[in-house]
């Protein structure tokens, strides 16, 4: 009998300490991600997550409150959102996807576009010739030149 509770209670123990290493599992990936959604505001101007500064006066209170949050049950969503009523859209690691944001994520494809073309038109350009070939004029030949010419291949 002794020897069953034993088992019992083992396997109880076993089974809710998988459920709750489960549960810091999920937890420590979405403190990675809400912390590479965020950027250090010590100055550094790196993500949360890869912050190295020691005691740093932003990253470690930012992160303590990440992980605070999230076993209260908040959402990265929620927490990011957070952040940026309190702080600001500089504490984001990237641009939204919404409004003006937008050009942030277009603008180095279309800059990138634009130069492409500029600099195939000025390849185009410098490989044609500048001045298109024209047909040589008629050579005009003095008289008293060719007179003397027959003199001279007489003589020789």
């Amino acid at each position: 009998m002794r020897h069953r509770i034993a088992v019992l209670a083992l396997a109880f123990c076993w089974f809710f300490g998988t459920i709750e290493a489960d549960a810091q599992k999920d937890i420590s990936k979405d403190y990675k991600e809400a912390c590479d959604r965020l950027v250090c505001q010590c100055g550094c101007n790196e993500q949360l997550s890869v912050c190295a500064m020691q005691n740093c006066s932003s990253a470690t209170p930012m992160r303590a409150e990440i992980r605070e949050r999230l076993q209260k049950g908040e959402t990265v969503d929620q927490i990011v959102d957070r952040f940026v009523a309190r702080m600001g859209k500089q504490v984001l690691s990237a641009p939204t996807m919404k409004g003006f944001d937008i050009t942030a994520w277009i603008m180095p494809f279309a800059i990138l576009c634009l130069g492409a073309i500029v600099v195939s038109w000025i390849a185009v350009r410098m490989a044609r010739p500048k001045v298109p070939a024209v047909e040589p004029a008629p050579i005009v030949v003095d008289p008293r030149i060719e007179k003397e010419l027959r003199e001279f291949e007489e003589e020789s």
